[in-house]
């Protein structure tokens, strides 16, 4: 059961302040990939190609807008860094920025943004907001302390917010943070460079919104884990979960309202012989 604070902040639809970001510095046009010219079949999609139309249609359904931002890859760095700075720059032109991982999905395509701000409590002096990695010491900083997974992220446009993410993105060229070169190309990557260095300059008490692993990270298949994906799914854990857990979305949402039309135009779709019919 998930339980809304009152007063709620978000009581309008935000349409196109929100932006629905994929990012990658990859080709996409081969077989299966989401910008092949030939039609797709759902039996045997790659899992980042049913995670980014899920993302896609998540964004239709609501209004919001989305992108796919093709970045090439900066020498020195993992890929996954291409994140922070696509982020950082839709941050020029957006309110909300909502990136997801190709390996994460939307389980309820039907559960707006705005239901999903409210009941985490992202508040005006919130900068992102992002969900706990499953409690393991491979999970953890410096300090001990568990890190924030990144396949999941919500920003919002503030002048502090654009601040975070220029530390974030410099934070390989050691520049303001020492010892953070090394995460440039180490796992876990960018990851590590805000669980260390940067999560620690921006630590007011409403900077940086914690969400439950349970809620915003991992999937069914790893529940054990304390990451169940219950409101946002990652499946980092069984990335070959993830078409069948698209499809699943992808019914949720529509069966509803195939049988909805089915009803309203039943007087003319249904035959109703209540005489026996004999051979």
């Amino acid at each position: 059961m998930f339980w809304l604070a009152e007063p709620l902040r978000f009581t309008e639809p935000l349409g196109k302040k929100i932006l629905i970001l994929d990012v990658d510095s990859r080709h996409l046009d081969g077989p299966k990939g989401v910008l092949s010219k030939a039609p797709l079949n759902a039996t045997g999609l790659p899992p980042d190609t049913s995670g980014r139309l899920n993302h896609f249609m998540f964004a239709m359904i609501h209004g919001y807008d989305y992108r796919l931002v093709q970045i090439p890859q900066t020498v020195g760095r993992s890929a996954t860094w291409t994140k922070v700075t696509a982020i950082r720059e839709a941050l020029k032109h957006y309110e909300y920025v909502v990136f997801i991982d190709a390996d994460a999905m939307m389980p309820y395509p039907n559960l707006p943004m705005e239901w999903l701000f409210n009941y985490w409590e992202i508040t005006p002096e919130t900068l992102v907001a992002m969900a706990l990695d499953p409690d393991a010491p491979h999970n953890r900083d410096w300090n001990n302390r568990t890190f924030l997974n990144t396949g999941f992220i919500i920003a919002q446009q503030s002048p502090r917010t654009h601040e975070l993410f220029e530390a974030w993105e410099n934070c390989p060229n050691e520049t303001r943070y020492p010892e953070c070169g090394r995460w440039g190309g180490e796992w876990p990557h960018e990851q590590s460079a805000f669980g260390n260095h940067v999560r620690y300059d921006f630590n007011r008490s409403q900077d940086i919104r914690v969400l439950p692993c349970t809620e915003a990270n991992g999937c069914p298949e790893v529940a054990p884990t304390g990451c169940a994906g219950e409101l946002v799914r990652h499946y980092w854990g069984d990335k070959s979960s993830l078409p069948a857990g698209v499809g699943d979305a992808v019914l949720q949402y529509f069966l509803p309202q195939l049988h909805g039309t089915f009803y309203h135009n039943s007087r003319t779709l249904v035959v109703n012989r209540t005489e026996r019919v004999l051979a």
